[in-house]
């Protein structure tokens, strides 16, 4: 009896440490080296990634209390000849769940993707976003827009 209690104190245990409500910069940074996708950390909750042949893709944490943040946002803006039309935006943004396309202030075109973290996740959840965004995101909207890199 006293082994399957500890059992079950154990499995929730584990469960528990499985899935976290945040992640902290050293979680993401070995969810980065997991994931073999080269990092700079420019600043406070900001990052530098290199994905999809690109050499500036943003990662910001936002949402933070304490050490934890609860959202990730995942972030890339590309210039072209002319700003891509309205209703090429709107397009992408119709058609994809996973993320967003805009125009800044500059007419350079972005594309962003949020994760948010506050219900509880797992690092390999946070992982499958970052390569989700790598393999799927980034190529099918620079396929989009008519960006190569």
């Amino acid at each position: 009896m006293r082994a399957g209690l500890f059992l079950v104190l154990a499995l929730g245990a584990a469960l528990a440490q499985a899935f976290l409500k945040g992640i902290t910069h050293e979680e993401l940074e070995g969810v980065l080296k997991a994931a073999e996708i080269p990092y700079e950390r420019t600043d406070e909750g900001q990052y530098r990634l290199e994905m999809a042949g690109l050499e500036k893709v943003w990662l910001y944490m936002d949402y933070c209390q304490e050490e934890r943040c609860g959202v990730l946002t995942l972030s890339a803006g590309f210039t072209l000849e002319g700003p891509p039309g309205l209703d090429l935006l709107n397009a992408w943004n119709r058609d994809r769940r996973f993320s967003r396309a805009f125009l800044d202030e500059e007419g350079a075109v972005w594309v962003e993707s949020d994760l948010d973290l506050t219900g509880g996740v797992s690092l390999g959840a946070v992982k499958a976003f970052l390569e989700l965004f790598a393999e799927e995101i980034l190529p099918g909207f620079m396929e989009h827009i008519g960006f190569e890199p």
